[in-house]
């Protein structure tokens, strides 16, 4: 298969199985997703559900030592990254795509100026100078609102948001074509988060980067992405645009994740959550993942898994009770 065109990544039936404890553990089962160019998607889903491995896989950061098996295919652009030699995908990394990880605690090294931690990246993808990338660097601190005089310090003398601007300006600093930013909000205040989705979206439509945004939070989705992405149990169980997603919720699932966000205009005693759990990676069941939670559940879905179902457009749901 060969990329689209259209599509700045295309992934294909991907797989991954990590190996823990003697146990196989099914993160992602067969995932299939597109990004047009400039475009941004929107993987939303319970904690556990796969969508940080989706990530990891496209840069080819899985862990080593936990990794079992990764199968399916990853096109950027016309390139498959899952058969790209690692020299490659050293250049792609931080160059080509960037990644905002979900702490910025720990995605800082606590040793080294934010300046120098900047400038590095630019250094060994743009064949700048030192002097010319520490230069850029000052440029991207100012470019994400903190300024040049901060440029020597270290990550413990910054706020929570502060930090995250920085891993955000490290992240763009090679002016990537792909940025995937990984609960980019969950750990901030609402005033900072506001902030930074705000200088997430102008830092994308200046730079007219592609972006994945990974979140549990259906309201950051609605601000930023323009396609979306369910993702339950390692698959994705409803994809389209933002408007056939919010305006046309189909499977019961993202019925259910609709259903749980209140409302001002409505006076309720409670919210109405999905009932139980999502499944145990290494024992899912045999028919649809989503069964034993769902309202609309039959015999038939517990025995047989679902297929995916065209919507229209864009839109498709992984339900047979649709």
């Amino acid at each position: 298969m060969a990329g689209n065109s259209e599509n700045l990544l295309s992934i294909r039936d991907l797989k991954v199985e990590y190996s823990s404890g003697g146990k196989i553990i099914n993160a992602v089962n067969g995932v299939t997703l597109d990004l047009p160019k400039g475009g941004a998607l929107g993987l939303v889903g319970e904690t556990g559900a796969g969508k940080t491995t989706i990530a990891k896989a496209i840069l080819q950061i899985l862990p080593d030592h936990a990794t079992r098996s990764v199968t399916g295919e990853i096109f950027f652009e016309d390139r498959d990254l899952l058969k790209t030699p690692e020299e490659e995908l050293q250049k792609i990394r931080g160059g080509d795509i960037s990644m905002v990880f979900q702490d910025p605690m720990t995605a800082l090294n606590p040793i080294m100026t934010v300046g120098d931690q900047i400038a590095e990246g630019i250094h060994l993808h743009q064949n700048k100078t030192k002097t010319e990338a520490r230069q850029e660097a000052i440029r991207m601190l100012e470019t994400v609102g903190i300024s040049a005089d901060r440029v020597d310090e270290y990550p413990y003398q910054f706020s929570g948001g502060m930090k995250q601007r920085v891993v955000i300006a490290i992240a763009l600093a090679c002016a990537p074509q792909l940025l995937i930013a990984d609960e980019p909000t969950t750990a901030l205040d609402v005033t900072i988060q506001a902030q930074v989705l705000d200088l997430i979206r102008n830092l994308k439509e200046s730079q007219d980067t592609s972006l994945i945004l990974i979140t549990h939070d259906l309201g950051v989705v609605a601000e930023i992405c323009d396609h979306v992405a369910v993702i339950y149990a390692g698959e994705v169980v409803e994809r389209g645009t933002l408007e056939e997603i919010f305006d046309h919720p189909t499977h019961p699932y993202t019925v259910g994740l609709f259903g749980a966000i209140p409302e001002l205009h409505k006076k309720v005693d409670r919210l109405s959550p999905i009932a139980g759990l999502p499944p145990d990676p290494t024992d899912l069941p045999q028919g649809c993942y989503f069964a034993p939670r769902c309202p609309r559940a039959t015999k038939a879905c517990a025995e047989k898994h679902p297929s995916v179902k065209h919507l229209g457009g864009t839109h498709y749901a992984l339900c047979d009770q649709i």
